[in-house]
This record gives structure tokens, sequence and C-alpha cells, in this order.
């Protein structure tokens, strides 16, 4: 075929195709499902969100160690406690109100009515509104006790614990109902603590405009609308999943089918023509088999790339028997990737793969250090520890299969909490920490096959080595700096080469001493501390030394930071970050014994239930980001 006769072929094939692609197609008419789909899962997750926020604030409220206390009072002693000691700070359109629950039946009680000139004196927001109320649990009407603002509308089912949509005039409200059990009157009445947020439908608004710019939500307390009215013609109505499901639904404009005028093979010839000809030129171009692709066999180094990038890694990258899925994270030492783990008779499992890097690897003594670290790590199986899996040479890299965590580490939880400005549920905090020195201790008393012990020191505890999964899991990860004391085959630390994270290192570390077991409690104090109140710290002692050993750690004690923590906590996170060894705790285990009493004494128990429904649930209000193919897992692990 000469070049002419291939133009003519082209020019006739595109002129058919333009043809039959301007006549034969009827565009369809209305939105997209796609798009249609696309506006429910925003709505969805917006209410996901604020149902996350709002089940969060009514937990942290209702663990306020006088709210036991407050539901069983009487009027008096509950308007002294919300004027001084409860001393609520509602956030921008929020609602919050307390109830108190007869557990026979019978009529209801009022403890508390304030009239809308009240002399509480609460900083209110802008819609924004708290109430208190009291609500026979066998029949008979909540009874509120103290609503801010006291003109608030807000009828949230105090009764019914758990989460629900609430229509409220035009707009639509997120209510989380939770239980309070008091410290009185036990048999006679409970109390219930709710919570309602607007749920932020910004970024639903754009992607309205193809659907004619608005839809409706109706829910079992009515409906409400979201951008424009909706437009008049046929509709198609969507339920939502979930615990804001509850039988919602989300009604937006009808679609219409495409149809077609001249047959629907009209098309299917136009493009098998055009095929056919591309593919003789093609053919004629590059010969049979030309086309090919490479596909790497090798992962991209830092040398390669800078360290400050890391590019997007293909889905058939393998090393050894492990087949990369994405980049999980990277540190001086290694990378660390998603990777599934492929065994025989379609044995599969998700692992986070530790890869030393190439530069790394060219040093006898990295590498030896590398796979000590392994070797030692490997010993450990404990439920708050992160297991190793897997180490060794695989292809041309030295890797290490860690346990993959889904879910988050500590470091993210605290910054992202820290950013919405809001506080981790005192119990919830108490129950990782506890779980953080039960991993550690188990770890400083681990034995070896002979049963000696191994005299394990993890040398760099901090919240990013931290893992918290879905299901509610907390472990310790990362004892790439590990080390067994009087260990001679081990690679040591040269003299004045401190490893370890500067802002939790014990000053006995951070001056190149020797250190055992309390160099990790000190570390668990400094993260406790950032878990009570909020307040991310820095205790190295280039920039802490200036003030001073007296006084160490020169912090404000956690219950001055967030009052209504029991201030017997103060001792106990303290204590763990004294100076002087000497002064701390003996073990984990001390502190851990010293928490399980303070909570048992509040009665601040948390199950890895609780942990992980509140782990999914900052997970959701974490800013979204851009789903990508590899995308199937969110969290991080440690890269060392």
């Amino acid at each position: 075929m000469g070049r002419a006769t291939s133009a003519a072929v082209i020019a006739l094939g595109a002129a058919v195709a333009g043809v039959l692609a301007a006549t034969a197609r009827v565009p369809p008419g209305g939105p997209t499902r796609a798009q249609i789909d696309q506006v429910v899962a925003e709505v969805d997750a917006s209410l996901r969100e604020a149902a996350a926020s709002a089940r969060s604030r009514a937990q942290t409220l209702a663990e306020l160690p006088r709210m036991p206390y407050a539901v069983a009072s009487d009027a008096t002693t509950v308007r002294d406690l919300t004027d001084v000691e409860l001393a609520f700070r509602p956030k921008t359109n929020e609602t919050i109100e307390i109830a108190q629950v007869p557990r026979r039946g019978g009529a209801p009680v009022s403890l508390l009515r304030i009239p809308a000139d009240s002399r509480v004196e609460a900083p209110l927001k802008t819609n924004e509104t708290i109430e208190i109320a009291q609500v026979p649990r066998r029949g008979g009407a909540p009874v509120s006790l103290l609503r801010i603002p006291a003109d608030s509308r807000v009828e949230a089912p105090l009764a019914t614990p758990g989460v629900h949509l609430v229509v409220s005039g035009p707009t639509l409200r997120v209510v989380a109902v939770v239980r309070i059990e008091p410290s009185e009157r036990a048999d006679e009445l409970y109390g219930a603590m709710a919570v309602s947020q607007l749920p932020d439908m910004g970024p639903v608004m754009p992607l309205l405009v193809p659907l004619g710019g608005g839809v409706r939500l109706e829910t079992a307390s009515g409906a409400v609308g979201i951008g424009r009215p909706l437009p008049e013609g046929d509709t198609i109505a969507i339920p939502l999943g979930g615990e804001t499901g509850q039988g919602a639904r989300v009604v937006a404009p009808g679609t219409r089918p495409a149809g077609w005028n001249a047959g629907p093979l009209a098309g299917a010839i136009a493009a098998a023509l055009i095929g056919l000809v591309a593919g003789v030129i093609l053919w004629r171009r590059r010969g049979p088999g030309a086309v090919s692709r490479e596909i790497p066999t090798t992962l991209p180094t830092v040398a390669q790339f800078g360290a400050g990038s890391r590019p997007e890694l293909p889905g058939s990258l393998r090393i050894g028997r492990y087949t990369v899925v994405r980049r999980l994270g990277s540190g001086g030492m290694a990378d660390v990737y998603l990777a599934r783990a492929e065994g025989e008779a379609g044995f599969e499992r998700l692992v986070a793969l530790k890869v030393i890097q190439d530069e790394m690897a060219a040093s006898p003594k990295f590498v030896s250090h590398f796979l000590d670290e392994a070797r030692l790590a490997s010993q450990l199986n404990h439920p708050n520890v992160v297991a190793i899996t897997d180490l060794g040479k695989a292809d041309d890299k030295y890797v290490i299969a860690m346990e993959f965590v889904d879910g988050s580490d500590l470091e993210r939880l605290i910054h992202s909490i820290a950013a919405r400005q809001a506080l981790i549920p005192v119990r919830i905090a108490l129950g990782i920490a506890r779980r953080i020195c039960d991993g550690l201790h188990y770890a400083h008393t681990a034995v070896d096959a002979r049963g000696e012990p191994l005299h394990l020191v993890h040398r760099d505890v901090k919240s990013a080595n931290v893992f918290i999964s879905k299901g509610g899991e907390v472990k310790v990860g990362d004892f790439g700096i590990a080390r067994i004391a009087g260990d001679m085959r081990l690679a040591k630390t040269e003299i004045g080469e401190v490893k370890g994270t500067p802002a939790y290192m014990a000053p006995e570390h951070r001056i190149g001493q020797d250190v055992d077991r309390r160099a990790d409690l000190y570390a668990v104090g400094a993260i406790c501390y950032e878990l009570l109140t909020g307040r991310v710290i820095n205790l190295d002692l280039a920039m802490l030394a200036h003030l001073g050993r007296e006084g160490w750690p020169h912090l404000q004690p956690p219950s001055a930071v967030r009052p209504e923590l029991p201030p017997e906590l103060d001792a106990v996170v303290l204590r763990a970050m004294q100076f002087a060894r000497e002064d701390r705790q003996a073990s984990c285990e001390e502190m851990e014994l010293a928490l399980a009493e303070i909570v048992d004494r509040h009665g601040l128990a948390v199950t890895d239930k609780a942990i992980a429904q509140w782990i999914r649930d900052e997970l959701a209000l974490m800013p979204r980001r851009p789903a990508t193919a590899s995308d199937g897992q969110s969290g991080g692990q440690a890269a060392g």
C-alpha cells in the first residue's frame, strides 16, 4: 500500500466515522449516573465527617470527671457546675444537651430550667446551642435542664444513644447521643449527652452544576434541599449507607439514556474501519512484534530522585516474593512500601516492606546493623508490638517485612486533632498510653529461645512509631535503633554518635551515656502528655538547657492545661519525664499500673472496640486526598 493509497483510505474512514458520529448518536438527557453518584458520595462523606466530629465531641464532654455527679445532682449543683467547673465552650454551629433519665419511668422532673436572660455565662458563638435535659427512661418526654442558646429549636433524641439525622427548620443537623452513667442514684436514673453539628456541604456545591444546581436529602425527620430547588421532572432516589444513612436518601434529577438514529452497528462499523487502517500503517512502519514495554526491576533510590522527591511506583514492581503496591514512607536509612507477600496455593498477605536504601547498603557496617535490628525485633511476639515476618536479602535488596498496621501513626492523629483545636477523649488517651506501656514492658523483659534476657531497649520511642489500627489495636513499631546491652556481636554506636529523636530523648541518652529501659519510659511520659493535653512538646536538651535542671521538664501539669483531667495524672506523667532516671518509675509496667489505678477509680476503662470507633471517626475527619488506583489502605509505617 503506497502513501497516497493509505492517505485516501484514512481520509475515507475519517469521513465515514464523522458522518456516523454526527447522525447516529442521540445525546443522553439530564445528568449521567456517574455525576449523580459523585454527588451522593460527597453528601455521604460530609454526613460521616459531621457524625464523627459530633460523636467525638459528645464522648469527650460525657467523660468530664464531674459529669456523672452532675446528672445525679440537684438543680443548684447543676447550675454551679455548668457555670464554673464544667465551663462549656461550644463550637460554631454546635448544640450540646445533657439529660437525666429516670430508669423506671414516672413524670419528668426538671432539675434546672434556664431562660434566655439566665445568669449562666457561657461563651457562645454564632448558631450554637448547649442544653442539659432530664429524660425518663420508660415513658415521659425529655426535660431540658440547660440549653445554650435558650431559644434553640433543635430536638435531640435524648433517649436513643447513637447518631441521628435531625431536620431543624430549613437545616439538617447530625446529632450524636452518648449515655452517662451517674456516680450516685444509679438505680434511679442515668444521663445522656447530645451534641449536634451542621454538616459541611461546601464540597458538594460544585458537583451540583451538572444536576441543575440542586438535590433533596430526605430523612426520617423531614427533607432539606441542598443547593437550588430540585428541578421539575423525573427524579432518581439513591439511599445512603452506614450509620448516618438510617433510611435517608438523596433525590436527584433523573437521567435519560442515549438513543440511536442510524442503527446500533453504525458506531461499531466506523470504529472497526479506523482501527483496520491504523493497524495496517503501524504494521508496515514498525513490523511485527515491534511494540514492547520495559518494566523496571529495581526500586528508584534517593540518589536518583533526591531525598524530597519520591516518584509513583508501577503496580508490577517486585522484590523477591513481594509485589509493591505503594510507598508508605521514607527515612534516613530505608524506604517503606505497602507490598503483597505471595506464597503457595494463592496465599497473599499485605505487609510493610522496609527496604534499605542503595547508598546505605554499600556500607557493610550498616547492613549488619540493619539485620541485627530485625533479628532482635523478630523475637518479639506481643499484641502491642509490630511483628517482624521476614528479613534478609531479596533479589539485590536488603529487606525487612513487617506486619502492616492499617490505620494511622499516632503523630499524624495528634497533629490532625490539634489542627481542629480538639482533644482526644480522656479514656481513649489513657487506653493508648497503657497499651504502649504494655508493649514496651514486654520488649524490655523479653527472653531468647534459651530463656536468657534480651535486655532490649527501643531508644526511639515517639508518637510516629506508635501505630493504631482500624481494629483498635495499639502497636509500638520500628525497633530500628534498638540494641542489646553487652552483646559484642552487634554493631555498636560510635563514640559521639547519638541516635534517636531529640524531642523525646531522655537526658542521659542525649548526652551519649548508656541507656536502659527508663529512657524509653521517659519518651512514654512525653507521648502521654501530648495525648492528654493536645500540646505537642519538645524535650530536646539543646532547646531547653537554658531553663535549668531544677523543675525539669518545665511543663504545666496536665490538669492545669486540661481541667477535666483527674489531678492524680499529673504526678504519674511528670514523674516519667524526670531529669534523673532514678527519679522516674522503675519500669513501663509500674507506670501502667499507676495509670490503671486512676482509670479504675474514675471509670475510664476503654476497649479495643471503642478505640477502633474513635480512630475510624478521626480518619474520616482528616483532610481528604484524591483517590488513586493504588490507594486501598490508609495509614503509614515508620521508615527508620
